[in-house]
């Protein structure tokens, strides 16, 4: 029981560590023996925990975004309901950080863009496209252009920290997003 216990203390420094590697350095930039050495462990230990660093790249970078339901949501208020998720999401210290690895990484890595687009395919494009008509083409375009207006929108508040956006409150961020993805989501 100890054994478990410990183990699993260690997989968890060690994704910890990994989270904060990759959010400061990237993928090209973070080492295995970084990450063990943050965390207090040998490398092999990453290796017999994660595999590669690929593999952990895509444990630490693990993110449900919860998006909500907007059929379940009046029209008139999905903008102002998604872009309230996502503010939120970035906004928390441990989601934000997993995205934040993510938006940093995927300039300069294949596998964090690979990661990205997979997080879009699965959670943005499939709320999007149940959103809409059965028969409508739209559907790829108005989500990829949902995801390119959000993550401009991450990358200039969050990493860049461009102000007035990135000392702007939550509240204001959404309204100023809101209507933005009202019309991406009706077009």
């Amino acid at each position: 029981m100890a054994f478990t216990t410990r183990s699993r203390a260690a997989r968890e420094a060690v994704l910890a560590a990994a989270r904060r590697a990759f959010a400061a350095h990237g993928y090209e930039r973070t080492t295995v023996r970084a990450v063990a050495a943050d965390a207090g462990v040998d490398p092999s230990m990453v290796i017999r925990y994660y595999g590669s660093k690929d593999d952990l790249f895509r444990a630490a970078t693990a993110v449900d975004l919860a998006l909500p339901d907007l059929s379940q949501v009046p029209q008139a208020e999905r903008g102002t309901a998604l872009a309230r998720r996502f503010v939120a999401l970035w906004d928390d210290p441990e989601t934000g950080e997993v995205l934040t690895v993510l938006l940093r990484s995927a300039s300069t890595s294949s596998e964090a863009a690979a990661r990205v687009r997979e997080t879009f395919a699965d959670q943005v494009l499939v709320m999007v496209r149940h959103l809409a008509d059965a028969e409508d083409p739209g559907v790829e375009a108005r989500a990829a252009a949902l995801g390119s207006f959000m993550l401009g929108t991450a990358l200039a508040r969050y990493v860049l920290e461009l102000p007035p956006l990135a000392t702007a409150p939550a509240a204001e961020v959404v309204a100023t997003m809101a209507p933005v993805v009202d019309a991406i989501l009706a077009s």
